[in-house]
């Protein structure tokens, strides 16, 4: 697949197959995407394929646990969620609502996605240079989430879906004992990875234009052809 189609056209998947996936696809993967930089190429990034039923059954709970939490705050924030007040309910169709239902439909799910990866990172190779502004951190994933996107864009590559998701971070303690992770290494992300559902993947994706988002010489000033 051309480069430039994989990155137009690799969505967050939310629906898959109960098709098994093959071992030797994910190593091939694996094999391109851990050519990614990384600070100092010390290449920290570690990840655990979880196919087995048991554990996916737990990360998905732990996933769930801060997904109902993201979901509580979302119903109060998006425009065309359903209320129980006929005299307030709004277009239950509307695209925040339609992401929203894909989401939790994802969630709910999760457990039967043929391959989980938790996708983690040795604390001792990053160089966490914004650790002492006055601001919550940025930098220290820059080590890990490349290697993260080269996985997804081999995920299109290969026909699969995908989809990322930064959630079970937050119950990292609980994810460390249930996969035995050492001390330094820090859970940075969970991708799920299968066959996708064909009439419920998008692969039509919108985004804003480029000079919305990138500037020329100083913030605002839109990056544009001549």
């Amino acid at each position: 697949m051309d480069l430039y189609e994989a990155m137009r056209t690799t969505p967050s998947c939310r629906y898959f197959t109960d098709d098994p996936l093959d071992d030797e696809i994910l190593h091939r993967i694996f094999d391109h995407a851990r050519f990614a930089s990384s600070g100092g190429n010390r290449q920290g990034w570690r990840t655990i394929v979880v196919t087995d039923p048991e554990l996916k059954r737990q990360i998905s709970e732990l996933h769930a646990k801060q997904w109902n939490v993201y979901l509580d705050h979302a119903r109060d924030g998006v425009v065309g969620y359903q209320t129980t007040d006929a005299a307030t309910k709004m277009d239950s169709y509307s695209p925040a609502q339609q992401r929203l239902t894909r989401t939790d439909d994802f969630a709910k799910s999760l457990a039967n996605v043929p391959a989980l990866l938790v996708c983690c990172v040795e604390l001792w190779t990053l160089a966490v240079t914004d650790k002492d502004l006055d601001r919550q951190s940025i930098v220290g994933g820059g080590s890990l989430y490349t290697f993260v996107q080269n996985v997804l864009l081999g995920c299109r590559n290969e026909g699969l879906g995908s989809a990322l998701t930064t959630l079970l971070a937050a119950e990292e303690a609980a994810v460390a004992e249930l996969l035995g992770l050492p001390d330094e290494v820090a859970v940075g992300a969970l991708v799920a990875v299968g066959w996708p559902v064909p009439e419920k993947q998008y692969t039509k994706l919108s985004r804003k234009p480029v000079e919305e988002v990138v500037f020329r010489n100083s913030y605002g000033n839109p990056f544009e052809l001549d």
